[in-house]
Order: structure tokens, then C-alpha cells, then sequence
């Protein structure tokens, strides 16, 4: 018998209906004819006509592209494909068995051109040199996988080449080669085409793979959009890392949709959250790392400060009414409602809705305050639009439960000071300031908003405020400042109104940076050394006739 694996052979078929992707490993290697069993033959000449359509191989597949070639019933219809795919538990294997089906058919191969050369040794005929030639031939043949074979008349294949490229370009929307993943490629080349060399190449560095939802600042007006927003503005600019790490405008290439593909979830302890892909690069201690080689644990850089500010302004009173709604306001009822006990905030809510919106009438029933239109000759209590209400409509707030309320969209592209008085006014119906057990001051803000939580961790990211994020509760989202340079600057740069304002005013450290004079240390020897430049001043405190000086960074 000639040499043959039958067993191999079914193996390297059950294999194709298992695994869609198991003809990639076989194709370039196995032939039709190095099948013994020519019902198995059919079969892959089948599986082989499938993968070159792109059309999925299965059971069925086989099963109608063996009629359409009239041998289905020749060799055992869809019992004998059942037959074999069911012989087969995995289709990790199929490489294996096709390198045994591939060795016996050109085993096989080698007896026939052992005849074909003992037969030319008969025929007399034939000159030597000749015959010497065609023996050569064979054997090269069989040794280069059958080269020969391969080849093609090209005015055979013209033909079906231009239907091919003319069937590509006539509708783009139709895959009908193998795709990329990258939506803008496949959309001119219809996909990896059969006999196709494609190299897709850059410089190390170049593209960050983030879903289409991840909001990012614009250098150039503020606002944070999302990608997806970003690409269809076609914006010139995003904010990257210069090449000596600053953060700064840095101008875009191109944007690339690289379409559907896994994405991982990185959290960081402040509270920090990105949905990136895993060759997405991370800035470490180490240098740029890919997060599939980052684990649990490994430190990565977050921004400290983005002082970025956009140019458009509200009167420093709205700002701060903006920001008590958000934080006390009742915005799904008939009337907007504040409920707050704080004299010096309630006065100044009152004065900001008097000042801005004479027409209307603030009612007090304890602590809640509701805003309603007046009529100077019905009263206060006759109906007439709430300027008010379409006040708050035109920042997308009114209707706004607690749960859902969110910065407005406007305010990112605020000027500073103007952010700066909503968050103030904010901060001050929402956050607290109080000592901890090690009698150090700390900042919060706790609301049950997720979004209205985050908006406020990254506004404090502009202002240089470095703060965590984290759940409390299911219905409570926190914001905790806790190291003293970031209470600090919270208290130089926004501040409170009403009663907390007074807290710690006396005692708070007070940052100064770069010009500031330079502090002498003394260490009871005769000598001293020098500061750097960063000086903390506590107001107020004495220890006998000279002030008391923290230093940081020496």
C-alpha cells in the first residue's frame, strides 16, 4: 500500500469545521492532492474554495459548496462531514496532522516520479542528457512543493483580476477580503486580499488607542470632548507630553479609527479612570511601558496641574447661583428650590437672583428657598414664565435629579475666574473642610453623582488641586484633598462663602513659589544651610519673637 494516514487526514478536516481560523495554518502547505482518500480530497478542495471566498467554513458551508460541485453524494452527503467533524475534540492540533498528511503525499509522489524516471531510463528513445533533464525536473518539483504548479497564464487570470478590483471599489461597504480592523483601510482596500503584501508601519510612539467615549481637554477653547466629537470637528490639537515632559498643545497627525477591538479598564488609587487598549503606552518610572506589560501595583503618571481656562465669562453672582443649584438646588419640580441654612449663602443666593432676574420672587418655607415669577400687579404667586427656569435650561440643568446633575458643558471653556466662583459656591453647599485626628485640615466633597463627581476632580486638576476619588457608599461619591500644599492652594484659589470660610482662616499654610526670599537653616552648629525654593508660611503662629517657617523640598 502507498504510504497514507487516514486518520491524519479525517483529523485535518474535522479541524476546518471546528476552528474558522485552522485553514490559515494549513492552507499555505497542504494540497488537495496529498489526500489519499479522495472523498477527503473533495472535502478540503471544498474547505479551500470557502477560505478564498472569505465565507465561514462549517458543516453547512461544506455541505452546499460539495453540491454546488456535485460530489456531496459521492462521497457520504452531510452523515459522512458530521462524521468527521465529530471525530475531533480540538483544533489545536491541525498543523500537526497536516505536516502527516503533507509527508505521505509526497512520499506517494516521490514512488510515482520513481517510475516516471525508471521508464525513462527504459526508453531508448530519449537521449541521456535529456532524460537526465526531465528526471531533475521531477524531483525539483517535488522538492520546491510543487512550484510549477502554481503558475498561471496571465491571460488567464486578467480577467477575474479586474472583476475582482472593479467589485472592490464599486461598493466599499462590502468586506470581501479578509479585514484589517482599521475601518478607514478596509473601506479602500475591501479588505487583506488573496496574493496581497499590505506592511502598515510607523515610528515607535505613534498612535493611543482609546474608546471612542474617552473626553479630552481642547488646548485651544477648553471644553472636553470626546474622541469620537474630536474627530468628527476634525480638531488641529491635543494636549501630550513634550519631549521634556511637559504638557503641553501638541499637533495631530491624523486620526485613525482602528474600529472594534478589546479594551481594559485602568483605574489608578486617586481615582483616575481610562479605557485604553492593551498596547496603549503608559509613562512609568521606567520609561513608556505598553499596559499589557504593566500589573497591579506599577506606578504611571497622571497630569499634577492643567491650568487650562477658556474665554468665555458670567458675572461672578450668576456663576455662584449656577453653583448652589447644582449643589442644593431642586431642579424637577414647578420651581426652582434651594435649601441651605447658611445665612451668608442664602443672602447671597436671594442677592443674585434679585440682581439678575428682577421679575422673579424668592418664597422662603424654612430652609428651602423657591424662585417663582412675580407679577408686580398679580402678585407673586400668579403664573407667568420663570426666566429662571429657562435660565438653567440653556446649561441643560433643569430637570436634573440629584443623581444625574453634571458640571454644564459651558463651563469648561469659562475663563478661570468664572469656573472658578461656580466651584466656589458649589464647594460651599457640597464640601467641608475639617481637622483630622493628626490635626491637619482636609477638603471633601460628597455628592451622589458619579459624573457630578468627576467633573469636579478634573476642574481641580486646572486649578493644581491634587485630589482622590473613590465610592463611598452606593449613593455617595467622594472627593477627598488631603495633602497640605493641595488644601493650601484650594484655599488660596477658590475658597468657600458663609461659615466654613472662617475655618482654619488663620493657620492654613500659604505656598510661595520661585521668587520667594530663601530661608536660612539653622542646625545649633555654626554653620547653616540654604532652603529651596519652595516656602511654607504659616500666618499668624509664633514661637516666642519669630515666626514659624515649614520648609519643603530642601
Amino acid at each position: 500500500m502507498p504510504p497514507h494516514n487516514l486518520e491524519a487526514e479525517a483529523s485535518v478536516l474535522g479541524s476546518l469545521m471546528l476552528d474558522r481560523n485552522a485553514v490559515v495554518r494549513v492552507a499555505d502547505f497542504l494540497r488537495p492532492e496529498d489526500f489519499y482518500l479522495d472523498h477527503h480530497a473533495q472535502v478540503y478542495r471544498a474547505a479551500l474554495n470557502l477560505y478564498d471566498r472569505a465565507d465561514p467554513i462549517d458543516l453547512l458551508t461544506l455541505a452546499a459548496e460539495l453540491e454546488k460541485m456535485r460530489v456531496l453524494e459521492r462521497i457520504g452527503g452531510q452523515a459522512f462531514l458530521a462524521e468527521l467533524e465529530s471525530g475531533v475534540p480540538t483544533a489545536a492540533n491541525v498543523e500537526y496532522y497536516g505536516h502527516l498528511v503533507e509527508e505521505a503525499g509526497t512520499k506517494r509522489k516521490l514512488i510515482s516520479a520513481g517510475g516516471r524516471i525508471t521508464a525513462l531510463g527504459f526508453d531508448e528513445s530519449t537521449p541521456a542528457n535529456q532524460a537526465l533533464d526531465t528526471a531533475e525536473g521531477v524531483i525539483f518539483n517535488i522538492a520546491e512543493g510543487r512550484i510549477t504548479q502554481d503558475f498561471v497564464a496571465l491571460k488567464d487570470i486578467l480577467k477575474t483580476t479586474w472583476d475582482q478590483i472593479e467589485q472592490i471599489h464599486k461598493d466599499q461597504s462590502v468586506i470581501s477580503g479578509v479585514p484589517s480592523g482599521f475601518n478607514d483601510l478596509d473601506a479602500k482596500t475591501g479588505g487583506f486580499q488573496k496574493s496581497d503584501l499590505i506592511i502598515i508601519a510607523a515610528r515607535p510612539g505613534v498612535g493611543k488607542c482609546v474608546i471612542s467615549t474617552t473626553l479630552v481637554d481642547d488646548p485651544e477653547t477648553g471644553e472636553r470632548l470626546s474622541i469620537e466629537e474630536f474627530v468628527r470637528r476634525k480638531r488641529p490639537s491635543v494636549f501630550g507630553l513634550s519631549p521634556h515632559g511637559r504638557i503641553e498643545p501638541r499637533q495631530i497627525g491624523a486620526w485613525v479609527d482602528s474600529g472594534v477591538q478589546p479594551c481594559f479598564a485602568v483605574t489608578t488609587q486617586t481615582g483616575r479612570r481610562v479605557e485604553v487598549t492593551g498596547h496603549h503606552p503608559f509613562l512609568t518610572v521606567s520609561g513608556w511601558q505598553p499596559l499589557h506589560d504593566l500589573v497591579t501595583g506599577d506606578a504611571i503618571a497622571v497630569p499634577r496641574c492643567l491650568p487650562l481656562f477658556g474665554k468665555e465669562s458670567l458675572p461672578a453672582p450668576l456663576a455662584r447661583l449656577l453653583g448652589y443649584f447644582v449643589g442644593d438646588g431642586g431642579l424637577s419640580g414647578n420651581a426652582p428650590e434651594f435649601t441651605n441654612i447658611d445665612a451668608e449663602i442664602v443672602d447671597d443666593f436671594k442677592d443674585a437672583v434679585a440682581s439678575h432676574f428682577p421679575t422673579c420672587h424668592v418664597r422662603q418655607h424654612g430652609p428651602h428657598y423657591v424662585v417663582s415669577a412675580f407679577h408686580k400687579l398679580l402678585g407673586p404667586y400668579s403664573w407667568q414664565p420663570n426666566p429662571v427656569i429657562r435660565w438653567l435650561k440653556e446649561f441643560s440643568l433643569w430637570g436634573k435629579k440629584s443623581e444625574a446633575k453634571r458640571f454644564p458643558e459651558a463651563a469648561w471653556r469659562w475663563d478661570k475666574e468664572t469656573l472658578r466662583e461656580f466651584i466656589r459656591g458649589l464647594m460651599s453647599c457640597d464640601g467641608s473642610i475639617f481637622r483630622t485626628q493628626n490635626g491637619r485640615p482636609r477638603v471633601e466633597f460628597s455628592v451622589a453623582s458619579e459624573g457630578l463627581a468627576k467633573d469636579m476632580h478634573h476642574a481641580f486638576v486646572r486649578f493644581g488641586i491634587v485630589a482622590r476619588l473613590y465610592r463611598k457608599s452606593e449613593r455617595c461619591w467622594r472627593i477627598q484633598v488631603t495633602d497640605s500644599e493641595s488644601v493650601a492652594t484650594y484655599q488660596r484659589e477658590i475658597g468657600w462663602i458663609g461659615e466654613k470660610s472662617a475655618r482654619f482662616a488663620s493657620n492654613l499654610p500659604v505656598f510661595q513659589h520661585g521668587s520667594s526670599p530663601r530661608c536660612r537653616l539653622g542646625n545649633g552648629r555654626s554653620g547653616g544651610g540654604y532652603a529651596g525654593s519652595w516656602l511654607v508660611h504659616t500666618r499668624g503662629a509664633l514661637r516666642g519673637k519669630s515666626p514659624y517657617f515649614e520648609i519643603r523640598n530642601v
